[in-house]
């Protein structure tokens, strides 16, 4: 069972970050790797789910969260082509 409240927890801090100008300092790399690290750790030691971590700030962060990786196509619902097509 999913960590659903410690999910988006994160969810809110990704977002108060972004609101903070945060991202724009990290730039689009290093964004990623938090990101990445961000939502590989926490679902492994947390149970945390990546598509709530992401929710509405993967696609204005351009981070799929099922691939975790960044593309310029993610959708309103944090997916990019490919894992929608999957």
């Amino acid at each position: 069972m999913s960590n659903h409240s410690g999910s988006y927890m994160l969810n809110d801090v990704l977002y108060k970050l972004d609101e903070l100008g945060v991202f724009k300092v990290l730039g689009e790399d290093k964004t990623l790797e938090f990101v990445q690290w961000l939502c590989e750790y926490t679902e492994e030691e947390y149970d945390t789910n990546p598509g709530e971590i992401l929710d509405g700030i993967g696609a204005k962060l351009k981070i799929c969260y099922s691939c975790l990786e960044r593309k310029e196509d993610v959708n309103e619902y944090g997916l990019c082509k490919e894992c929608r097509e999957d």
